[in-house]
């Protein structure tokens, strides 16, 4: 389940709808530092993209052609299936047995009783679910139905690739670390996700497309306006899914730095925007990251 990254589903559905220009250039966000004996290449990624135009950016191929391993927030790989989805399961339902129906306004349960239809899933049947794991599912369900699917994300398609290129890949954090992203979230916060959720799902589709454009685009400010806005309004969340974990990678990076083998790293665009972005975090430990504009390599003050 490479959808696992479970802070993607926020973001998303935390877009703003900008207007970009339809010839915008297939750039993408792609950085890359040279320090010490060997270089790191650092993409932004889309998760999840739609099957029937899921080609990468020249750049990006190009990054995982000159790097020996790939690094990424999870090694799927190296994860068992099974074990996936016992500890998700077991973290969807509410240890403490509250019902979902008692904590959501009545129009919100009413709302969400068509879409679990449509899954198939009898109302007494995530009654017991997590706010945020019904979230996570009805956001999941709606990505697949509009074509888009993780094994068509930049993850999945660079994955894949170094499996059969027999390339190492390793991941910045474990499946019980992202689960508890969520599943350490205060009760009002998982109930306020899940109300965003159901209203957000009907318009997600032009969302997606205006964050798929600014990506290719490599356009920073408008991915800053669609992925960070609304995060401002809520500070503590930003801390918790995006800062915390931006900071927690620092090291790493710098240690891959002094391998003499070079890397292409890649996460989720959120985390290389903004102050307190990975990139500029890195800049501010004295490195001095260049970004791939205009088919060159520039510095990126």
């Amino acid at each position: 389940m490479r959808a696992l990254v479970l802070h993607r589903s926020l973001a998303v559905l935390a877009l703003w709808l900008v207007a970009l220009p339809a010839e915008a250039a297939d750039v993408g966000t792609l950085w890359r530092l040279r320090y010490g004996a060997g270089t790191v290449f650092i993409a932004g990624s889309l998760h999840q993209l739609r099957r029937d135009r899921a080609a990468l950016p020249p750049s990006y191929g190009q990054a995982y052609g000159e790097a020996e391993r790939l690094v990424m927030e999870l090694d799927m790989d190296a994860i068992s299936p099974a074990d996936l989805a016992g500890e998700l399961l077991g973290r969807a339902i509410d240890s403490q047995g509250r019902s979902l129906r008692d904590g959501l306004p009545p129009a919100s349960w009413r709302a969400l009783q068509p879409r679990l239809k449509g899954l198939g899933l009898p109302e007494a049947a995530i009654d017991r679910f997590e706010p945020w794991a019904v979230a996570l599912l009805l956001a999941s369900a709606e990505f697949l139905q509009r074509g888009y699917t993780p094994d068509s994300g930049v993850e999945g398609q660079l994955q894949a690739r170094a499996t059969t290129d027999r390339k190492p890949i390793d991941g910045l954090e474990t499946p019980a670390e992202q689960l508890e992203l969520f599943d350490g979230l205060p009760r009002a916060d998982q109930l306020q996700l899940l109300e965003v959720t159901l209203k957000e799902l009907d318009s997600v589709g032009p969302r997606l497309e205006a964050l798929e454009g600014a990506w290719r685009a490599g356009d920073l400010a408008g991915l800053e306006a669609l992925l960070l806005g609304d995060y401002f309004q809520r500070p503590d969340l930003h801390q918790r899914l995006v800062v915390r974990r931006n900071r927690a990678w620092v090291a790493p990076v710098r240690e891959l730095l002094r391998r003499p083998d070079d890397t292409l790293v890649v996460v989720g665009l959120m985390h290389l925007l903004g102050e307190q972005g990975l990139i500029a975090l890195l800049r501010a430990q004295g490195l001095k990251p260049e970004r791939f504009v205009a088919g060159a390599w520039r510095p990126d003050p």
